[in-house]
């Protein structure tokens, strides 16, 4: 790890440390060195029309320093007094601002995510943000249809390409835009649709049980018992696991932080059944943790074999599953979302609408079950007239 020499802290590379001019700081990079230490990207900041602007001057490693760039902001204060205009933001094109929201954000956890979602974005790349339409994202939709990828990806790019232009909103290298939708498109993804009924359920776990390639059987039922993602019991190590204490630790999970993991019984029975077969990680395959795609391909053929409809993702659908019945239960919104380690409540909210609606199906099928009885039963009464003061 590197040290800030002044004062020996752990460098931050989402931290702006200021310099000895007013208004000048840096930016350490995760990734680029220069003379054997992280390069540094220089940065200035002022007001214009009474709003904070930053402006990213460039990298120590092309020869900037913390005086240049001092310069240049003083050359820009001038520049507002006299009323001069600014250098030209209206003509940032998106691979611009993609590029400036790389570097500012190489550290965050969804990084990877973004950067494949960029891959389908790179030929809007040259064009300025202000004349990019969503006829420009129709055709990004188009190409990636006739790959037969499916909506929901579609919508993570298209909502990444929104995120990008916020970003160059919000360090004022534009004017802030509105998000770019295609209206057509149905976006009910945000809602939990996989949901298990008792004997879909049932059957999935019959095949489970039964599955001949024992690590991947014992991954999918983690799964079912955890609410884990995909990634997270792949990725666990013994060091990870506490068994006086019955929890396993995720590190550096989706939130971005260490996330602890309560077991139950029976998903702690499967830990314990691996310890006479792995050694590292506590899912291992070859000796090796086990790979995301072998794990994958086998969770398919199960789903298959257990008639679970194509449509459900075979691991992502049994943490819907986890979420959707703790909150059938009644559990709390706000216990459901440490479960779940989701980032915020409002996730966490799409459990607890699928949990009034299905609520709603089983108070009508009540209802409508003592209608029934009612028809049936035969009453034979009589009215009786009772004679004396009305009490």
């Amino acid at each position: 790890m590197y040290i800030v020499a002044a004062n020996k802290e752990p460098i931050r590379y989402d931290k702006d440390y200021s310099t000895k001019y007013d208004g000048v700081y840096f930016r350490y990079s995760k990734k680029r060195r220069y003379n054997g230490k992280p390069d540094k990207s220089y940065k200035i900041r002022y007001r214009v029309n009474g709003r904070s602007k930053n402006e990213r001057i460039g990298w120590q490693s092309d020869g900037i320093t913390a005086e240049f760039a001092r310069n240049i902001r003083a050359q820009r204060i001038v520049s507002i007094q006299h009323g001069d205009d600014l250098p030209d933001s209206k003509k940032l094109t998106f691979g611009e601002a993609a590029k400036r929201y790389f570097e500012d954000h190489a550290t965050r956890k969804s990084i990877k995510e973004d950067i494949y979602r960029y891959n389908d974005l790179k030929h809007l790349d040259n064009i300025e943000i202000s004349k990019i339409t969503i006829s420009e994202l129709k055709k990004v939709h188009q190409v990636m249809r006739d790959r037969g990828v499916k909506h929901v990806t579609y919508i993570k790019v298209e909502e990444f390409y929104n995120k990008v232009v916020k970003y160059a909103s919000e360090i004022n290298l534009i004017k802030k835009q509105e998000p770019l939708k295609i209206p057509s498109i149905p976006r009910s993804y945000d809602k939990v649709t996989e949901i298990y009924t008792d004997e879909m359920l049932d059957n999935y776990i019959a095949v489970i049980k039964a599955y001949p390639y024992r690590i991947v059987s014992d991954v999918v039922e983690f799964i079912l018992l955890t609410g884990m993602r995909r990634s997270e019991p792949l990725k666990l190590k013994w060091s990870d696991y506490n068994e006086l204490e019955s929890y396993v630790v995720i590190r550096d999970a989706k939130s971005g932080r260490d996330e602890k993991k309560v077991l139950s019984s029976e998903s702690k029975a499967i830990i314990e059944r691996q310890k006479r077969v792995s050694k590292t990680y506590i899912f291992e395959h070859d000796g090796k943790a086990l790979r995301a795609q072998y794990l994958s391909y086998h969770a398919r053929r199960m789903a298959d074999m257990a008639g679970i409809p194509s449509n459900y993702r075979p691991l992502h659908s049994l943490r819907h599953n986890y979420g959707t019945r703790m909150a059938m239960q009644g559990t709390p919104a706000i216990v459901i979302k440490e479960a779940l380690n989701h980032k915020n409540l409002e996730t966490t909210q799409r459990y607890l609408d699928v949990a009034n609606s299905q609520l709603q199906k089983h108070v009508d099928r009540v209802e409508n079950s003592m209608r029934g009885n009612a028809i049936n039963v035969n009453l034979n009464l009589r009215r009786i007239d009772i004679k004396g003061n009305d009490d």
